[in-house]
This record gives C-alpha cells, sequence and structure tokens, in this order.
C-alpha cells in the first residue's frame, strides 16, 4: 500500500462466508431438517461494516486473516469487487476459512454456527504497520482476535485516532474465555461503543436502558455510545446529549446484518463526512431499513444516494 494513500476507516475483525438457509423450525437432538431456500453470501461484522462503507463510496481497508481455500477466495473477491482494500487479509495456507452456517425461521429468528480460524492462525498485532493505522480517520473493531484487536487498539490510542467498538454477543451467551474481561479492556480505549439493547443489558447487568446508559457513561465518562432498538429506533448517547431515532417502516425481508449497515453509516458520514450525530445517526438508520430488503448481510448495503432518496420519500 502506497504510504500516500488514506482511509476513512480500517477495520479489524472478523469476515467470513455465510450459507444462510431458511428454515421452517430448528433441528433437535438426533434430528435432521431439510431446505431447498439457501443463499451463500458474506458476513462477519467488520467485514460487513468495511463492504457498507466501500458502498457509501468510503476509501476501507480490512485487517483479517483467512485461509488459502476456495471459500477464503470467494469471500476475499466479495470485498475486493465492493471497493475494499483487501491487501491486509492474510492467506493461511491448508487451513479451512472463517465459515458461517444460519439457520433463519419463518419469524425471522436465527441460530447459526460459525467456524473460526485456529487461534495460532488469526492475524496478530505485528502483521499490521503503524503507518497503515496512522492512515485512518478511525478504527473499528469486533474485537475478534480479542489479543490482537486490544493491542492494535493501544496502538491507535497512542496515535491520537478515535475507535469504535461493536461489543458482539454478552459474555453470558459466548463460550470464549475471559470474554468480559476484554470487552472492559476494549471500552477503556474506545471512544464509540455500539451494541444492540439486550446484549447492552445483558452485559451491563440491568433491567432499563436509561439505567444501563447512566452507570456506563458514569464508569467511561468520554464514550459515545449508540444502542440499536431494532422496531423501537435508536438511541446515541454522549456525556450532554441525547438524540432517539425513530425506525424507519419497512417490510423486512431479513434483519442479518441491519446493525453494521448502521454503524458503518454512522461512522461514515459522522467521522469521515463531519456530520452532525442526529444526521449520521438518521442516515444510519435508514441504512439499517434498507438492509433489510433483502436477505442476507450485504446484499441490500444501499449507497449514499440510495439513503438519501429513501429519506426524502419516507
Amino acid at each position: 500500500m502506497p504510504s500516500s494513500q488514506q482511509f476513512d476507516l480500517i477495520a479489524l475483525g472478523c469476515t467470513t462466508l455465510e450459507l444462510l438457509s431458511r428454515v421452517d423450525r430448528y433441528p433437535g437432538a438426533s434430528d435432521g431438517i431439510h431446505t431447498d431456500d439457501q443463499l451463500w453470501t458474506g458476513g462477519g461484522m467488520s467485514g460487513n461494516l468495511a463492504h457498507a462503507v466501500a458502498r457509501l463510496g468510503g476509501q476501507v481497508a480490512l485487517l483479517a486473516a483467512t485461509g488459502s481455500d476456495s471459500i477464503g477466495d470467494k469471500m476475499v473477491e466479495q470485498l475486493r469487487v465492493a471497493g475494499v482494500n483487501v491487501e491486509y487479509i492474510y492467506r493461511r495456507n491448508n487451513t479451512l476459512s472463517q465459515l458461517t452456517i444460519l439457520m433463519v425461521t419463518s419469524d425471522l429468528k436465527r441460530a447459526g454456527l460459525v467456524i473460526n480460524l485456529p487461534s495460532d492462525l488469526q492475524i496478530k498485532s505485528e502483521e499490521i504497520p503503524n503507518s497503515l493505522l496512522k492512515s485512518a480517520r478511525i478504527f473499528f473493531t469486533d474485537m475478534d482476535p480479542a489479543n490482537t484487536a486490544i493491542d492494535v487498539s493501544k496502538r491507535v490510542k497512542a496515535l491520537g485516532l478515535p475507535i469504535a467498538y461493536d461489543l458482539q454477543m454478552a459474555p453470558e451467551r459466548v463460550n470464549i474465555p475471559e470474554h468480559a474481561r476484554n470487552i472492559n479492556k476494549m471500552l477503556h480505549l474506545s471512544d464509540y461503543l455500539f451494541a444492540d439493547e439486550e446484549n447492552f443489558l445483558m452485559w451491563s447487568n440491568y433491567s432499563d436502558l436509561p439505567t444501563a446508559i447512566s452507570a456506563v457513561l458514569h464508569k467511561y465518562p468520554e464514550i459515545t455510545l449508540l444502542i440499536t432498538r431494532g422496531s423501537a429506533g435508536s438511541i446515541v448517547v454522549a456525556q450532554k446529549t441525547t438524540i432517539e431515532i425513530d425506525a424507519f417502516p419497512i417490510n423486512i425481508v431479513d434483519s442479518i446484518g441491519a446493525g453494521d449497515a448502521y454503524h458503518a453509516t454512522f461512522l461514515y458520514t459522522h467521522i469521515a463526512l463531519g456530520w452532525s450525530l442526529k444526521k449520521a445517526c438518521l442516515f444510519g438508520s435508514a441504512a439499517a431499513a434498507l438492509s433489510c430488503t433483502k436477505a442476507g448481510a450485504r446484499d441490500g448495503l444501499p449507497t449514499l444516494d440510495e439513503i438519501d432518496r429513501f429519506i426524502q420519500r419516507t
């Protein structure tokens, strides 16, 4: 990558190839189910966010590792075609790439199996040069892998760049050692925290959103919180600012990746384009709605012009 190249956003984290299957029920023990409704698509929080920023017209690089197999080929090519810089997606020989198998029921509930890279083959902090980090307006991570994300975030913090972190599944629902401790480490480094309401409440151990938000801001007073609430809309909160955004009414085909579309649009418009928090959230909410009009996390990702036209006619 030429040293003169600049990025609106650099994302570190998970990117996968997804097999999305529509089912009428989940299988039980010693059970098997069949489906004729399948879609191969891209997935993974950081992969989705990078793809979304590229669709918006932003310059974005993705930092990750994957296998050297055909799954990895398809995954990387999809990102490259979308406009994502894939130079720092490292290919590991003789390794199965990340794969996600998702089952989605008619009421849009989903369950899945995520196949991750072995820990010794995930991207390492030393593979990411400071010259690359310096070239970004903002750094985003989903904390996958955790040790690398935390270490790189420390380096980004020392460079004086803002950091956005997406709280994934709450610790009670993730079988990853020391997940809660790593979340706290990331929060001490982060300028922006993204989460959906359910996981935010579960992680913070509060039953109502205002109390949870107040407690988190008391502990991390400099952080900006963006909480998505599904059909109830979203809320962005900083120490002296609270903005609530209604959800846009839309016929939902699939809500997978809607939060990633929101977060990508918020970061690109607020940080790279300098928009206000309210306008960035409005466009983020609209992007999330549009992403729900097609199956999969990426096929419905809109351009900035498409978001603008959608808001104008809604």
